[in-house]
């Protein structure tokens, strides 16, 4: 580890081109510093391979963020839809910057478009639009501008189901359900054979993928988990500290898992 205090955790922003502004939910900057990590916010810049190099040099781990749908451009099983927000630019230099972080073997927490981005940088297809899948059995989210709540089955042994432990309840032998907020329409396809396989850790009541954990083929693989959930955002369970603040153990886990690389 670089920092002999607090582990130095990339997180990525978004560009907002109407404001000419980097920018990005205080939610995530908020839960890495109660993890112990020190956040460093990444620009959204354009695709450049020694840039990428020189983020990941500094970092102890990367965190990717959520924000807008990714194109069709970058990732298989989508096509665009009328009314989205598309920003080929982040999507050219997160799947850049996160294939560079899953091959250096840099622990990463992708977060709902960042679980995306692992999936798709790694050769597999995202479901366009889960309603068109799942006949609306689940809410992934309530509306194009509200989020929603609703439960995941986490597997047992599990790095999301370690990590959030008592809190997940319930569910058949060997699985815990948490309750979750949620916001995204893309989803995670089935996996294609051929490079980093990813393991389903977590899935919503509609049987699709909420969460990936990297299949480790060996003791020294990196750790790396992308879950389409938002545990940045506040969450109307779950302890606090004594600030009356909540850390998100996932985020805690991941951070701990930076710091100990």
């Amino acid at each position: 580890m670089r920092s002999a205090v607090r582990p130095r955790i990339g997180v990525t922003s978004r560009f907002r081109q109407a404001i000419r502004s980097h920018s990005i939910h205080e939610g995530y900057v908020e839960q890495v510093v109660r993890a112990g990590g020190l956040p460093l916010v990444i620009p959204c810049t354009d695709a450049d391979g020694d840039l990428c190099a020189s983020y990941l040099s500094v970092l102890d781990g990367l965190l990717l963020t959520g924000g807008e749908d990714m194109d069709p451009a970058q990732c298989r099983g989508t096509v665009r839809r009328p009314g989205y927000t598309y920003h080929p630019r982040r999507d050219a230099f997160e799947t850049r910057l996160a294939g560079a972080a899953l091959e250096a073997g840099l622990p990463t927490l992708g977060i709902c478009r960042g679980a995306q981005v692992l999936h798709t940088v790694t050769g597999n297809p995202l479901i366009g639009h889960i309603p068109d899948v799942n006949g609306g059995r689940v809410a992934h989210r309530t509306s194009l501008t509200e989020t929603s709540r609703h439960s995941v089955t986490l597997t047992e042994g599990s790095k999301v189901a370690r990590a959030y432990g008592d809190r997940a309840y319930g569910g058949s032998p060997g699985e815990r359900t948490l309750k979750v907020t949620s916001y995204h329409h893309q989803g995670l396809g089935e996996q294609t054979p051929g490079g980093i396989r990813w393991r389903v850790t977590a899935r919503a009541d509609d049987s699709l993928a909420e969460a990936i954990e990297r299949e480790e083929d060996t003791e020294g693989d990196a750790w790396a988990v992308g879950v389409l959930w938002h545990p940045e955002l506040p969450a109307d369970d779950g302890p606090a500290d004594g600030t009356g603040e909540r850390t998100d153990p996932l985020i805690a886990a991941f951070v701990a898992a930076a710091g100990a690389s």
